[in-house]
């Protein structure tokens, strides 16, 4: 398979489940608990740090569950999405006036330094590869604001096992995995600051009834306490990064 065949796969089964689905987490491909997790351990560290006010560009914002998180947050949020169907869910659950732009992750339809901070959870992993959208992140976020991006751990144990299965049976590959230290590289070479790499706990659903436990402070002191485990057990890593003041050619020094 072509990495452009991997897009276009993606891409229509988003665009399907815009049009079929009429739950948050089922349009965005998670399930119910899944997203629920995901969205509890986002708001806990977003909401122990000081994110920049202003305007926020929610990338891949699918039914809108985030770009409503930010716009509750006192930010000015726009929400974009390649599924016009999704995007059309998410009006229709918004009563308050938030944009909603149909565009491409590799090519956003912006200015440069238009936004205060990009936040871009969950897009990654159906991409080919992340340089492009993160290029465009970074370009369009002025200096001193904000990228927040996640993607899946290709370090996670269960996440490699779980594509070698799918190798042995023949199977293309489901998703597409990030090296931390790779995403963390490209933010640094396009002029950003990484302030934090922070791991994403997700048990199978299997074990759905355990994940608040898993989240909890005994598990995660535990994890921390033992030398790689978080970068071997957990699903997927968020990076926070800060465009430097000096990116653009400039400082305000």
């Amino acid at each position: 398979m072509t990495d452009s065949d991997f897009a276009r796969r993606w891409q229509r089964r988003f665009v399907q489940r815009g049009a079929t689905l009429e739950d948050d987490a089922g349009i965005a491909g998670w399930t119910p608990t899944g997203l629920a997790s995901r969205f509890r351990q986002f708001r806990q560290l977003w909401e122990n740090v000081e994110p920049p006010p202003g305007h926020w560009l929610d990338l891949g914002c699918g039914a809108g569950t985030y770009t409503r998180y930010l716009h509750e947050g006192g930010r000015k949020a726009v929400g974009l999405d390649y599924s016009q169907p999704s995007l059309h869910k998410a009006r229709q659950r918004t009563s308050v006036d938030i944009p909603w732009v149909a565009g491409d992750a590799q090519r956003l339809p912006f200015g440069d330094d238009r936004f205060d901070g990009v936040l871009c959870l969950g897009v990654l992993q159906a991409l080919p590869e992340a340089r492009p959208a993160l290029a465009e992140m970074a370009r369009v976020v002025r200096p001193g604001g904000e990228i927040w991006v996640d993607a899946l751990n290709a370090r996670c144990l269960p996440n490699a096992l779980g594509e070698w299965r799918r190798k042995r049976a023949g199977r293309p590959a489901h998703l597409r995995y990030d090296d931390y230290t790779t995403v963390t590289g490209e933010l640094e070479a396009l002029g950003l600051e990484v302030r934090q790499v922070a791991w994403l706990l997700l048990l199978p659903g299997r074990l759905g009834r355990l994940q608040l436990w898993a989240e909890g402070g005994l598990v995660r002191s535990a994890m921390r306490i033992l030398p790689g485990a978080e970068g071997r057990f957990c699903h997927s890593f968020l990076v926070q990064g800060r465009v430097r003041e000096s990116s653009r050619g400039w400082s305000s020094e």
